[in-house]
C-alpha cells in the first residue's frame, strides 16, 4: 500500500511538472519542441507509474 502511494506522489509531482516547467524553466525557448519534448517524456514516465500502480488490482 506505501508503494502504492508513492507512485501516486509520483503522478502527482510529474503532472504539476508538466504545468509548471514550461511556462518558467521553459519560457525562453521560442520552439515548440521544448515543451512537446517535456510532455512526451512526463507522459510516458506517467503511464509507467499508472501500470505500476494497477498492476496488482486483480490480486
Amino acid at each position: 500500500m506505501k508503494a502504492k502511494v508513492l507512485w501516486g506522489v509520483l503522478i502527482f509531482f510529474l503532472i504539476l511538472l508538466a504545468y509548471i516547467l514550461p511556462y518558467t524553466i521553459l519560457s525562453g525557448i521560442q520552439t515548440w519542441y521544448g515543451s512537446f519534448l517535456l510532455w512526451g517524456i512526463i507522459g510516458i514516465l506517467i503511464i509507467i507509474a499508472n501500470f505500476m500502480v494497477t498492476k496488482d488490482w486483480g490480486k
